[in-house]
């Protein structure tokens, strides 16, 4: 304080907020550096930059943030002016301001499409690793397994009977027909004459592998990788559409895009959930044919002579004609199983924020469990509409007024008797089958949640190299 005086006893002349050196930009005690037009270079920081610092744990400021500031680095770009890009500072051209050396810049489309190829290449082997065990699940749930005993009940009986056998005369001269129909049970044989005959897979029991193994026994690899492309597409256009329609809603609701920015940071965090719920649902009804012919490319036999072309099978479908045909039921369970797909993700994500203050930014370790917790809860509910909609598909396919019919004997599963959701839901003692296959959809949310985990740490490690 004594020099600051001492020096505005020297020059009295002095003025801080007028005096201009040539610089470009001074600072400002109060303000913080200021250009030559009296702007902060904080309030030239657009959205895009503040992203960036939010990637890095750190909160977005301000609750009541408008969609105009969401639009600033858009109007930044079509008014040419140049603005900052990311952390590092780098300065993005305005359309204003490009060259045809930035557009043929061979650096720069080499890096995009290596990144695009990469990102392809991982998803397809995702999708490949992933692919034999959701098939499996779909014939465990929508096939009729009333012959065959799963494992435990096999040990059971096995153990049963090694502890009569002790009290039994040991018959050494056994029949040449016992010892046949001994082999035809362990192997997985049923009393139908016809079951060589026709399509249908015999597994020794209800685990995933031996579905599998029965699968490969009756239609080798491609049996087990059946519908590859058709699930591939479903799953890209999935992801597609759902991150399309929160585009296209999102600046009529007044609200950032969920897929931008989270929920937790929205302004208006209801709207942004009721946008996330509905684009889920416009998503599934959207894609309701194509799961129809997804199912039906997965029962249905891979040497069959019915059509197995994804798009002859689309051509089939008009929704001017075959809307009025669908079972309502069928619609109901579409729209649930995509409102469980986003549920508790959505809502474990917004109370552990609200309640704890913990996000996946702040309390990494902290939030994942919880959130694998949160799934696996999710898998126990959604299991059971999973299923109730694939039996209902089933139905609809083997309907002979469908587009998509395929008769019975060209399915690789005798299908489950299915009249309605109430119908099933009153038979009692298997509503267990319900809930078959959540070995494999545990052990997916397992897997996932480690992958997550795995790139959170690479992140933490990023960092620290950083600073």
């Amino acid at each position: 304080m004594d020099d600051l005086g001492n020096h505005t006893q020297l020059r009295p002349y002095y003025d801080p907020e007028t005096f201009n050196a040539g610089y470009t930009a001074v600072f400002k005690p109060d303000r913080g550096v200021v250009d030559a037009c009296g702007q902060t270079i904080a309030s030239k920081l657009n959205t895009v930059a503040q992203q960036g610092v939010k990637k890095f744990g750190r909160k977005i400021g301000g609750q009541g943030r408008m969609l105009s500031e969401l639009t600033t680095g858009l109007k930044a770009r079509f008014d040419g002016e140049p603005r900052l890009e990311g952390l590092d500072g780098r300065v993005a051209k305005g359309f204003g301001q490009l060259e045809w050396n930035d557009l043929l810049n061979y650096r720069m489309w080499q890096g995009l499409l290596q990144r695009l190829l990469q990102d392809f290449l991982r998803k397809y082997c995702q999708h490949l690793i992933q692919l034999p065990f959701d098939t499996a699940r779909l014939l465990l749930q929508v096939g009729d397994f009333g012959g065959v005993e799963s494992a435990q009940q096999r040990q059971d009986k096995a153990a049963g009977g090694d502890e009569d056998s002790g009290d039994e005369d040991v018959d050494y001269f056994p029949s040449i027909s016992s010892q046949i129909n001994d082999s035809e049970r362990w192997r997985g044989h049923t009393d139908d004459p016809d079951a060589t005959k026709t399509h249908v897979v015999q597994p020794t029991g209800l685990h995933t592998m031996d579905v599998l193994n029965a699968v490969m026994d009756k239609e080798g690899t491609r049996g087990v990788w059946r519908a590859n492309n058709t699930i591939f597409i479903y799953n890209f256009l999935s992801e597609s559409l759902d991150a399309w329609f929160t585009g296209l809603l999102s600046p009529f609701l007044q609200i950032p895009d969920p897929y931008f920015i989270d929920i937790i940071n929205s302004p208006d965090v209801q709207k942004s959930v009721a946008l996330t719920f509905a684009a889920a649902i416009f998503t599934g009804l959207v894609l309701l044919p194509l799961d129809v012919i997804k199912t039906r490319l997965v029962v249905g036999a891979v040497a069959s002579t019915h059509e197995r072309s994804l798009r002859r099978l689309v051509k089939r479908w008009s929704w001017r004609e075959y809307i009025h045909s669908l079972p309502g039921e069928l619609v109901v369970l579409n729209v649930l199983n995509s409102l469980l797909s986003k549920a508790f993700r959505v809502f474990t994500s917004i109370g552990l924020h609200r309640q704890y203050n913990i996000d996946r930014f702040s309390s990494r370790y902290a939030f994942h469990t919880l959130e694998f917790l949160s799934d696996s809860l999710q898998l126990f509910f959604k299991l059971p509409v999973e299923a109730l909609l694939k039996r209902a598909e089933l139905h609809y396919i083997l309907e002979p007024a469908s587009p998509f019919h395929l008769p019975a004997s060209e399915l690789i599963v005798r299908p489950r008797a299915y009249h309605n959701v109430f119908v099933t839901l009153r038979d009692y003692h298997r509503l267990p089958e319900l809930w078959r296959g959540w070995r494999i959809g545990l052990t997916g949310v397992v897997c996932s949640h480690g992958l997550r985990l795995m790139e959170a740490q690479q992140t933490v490690l990023e960092e620290e190299e950083k600073f």
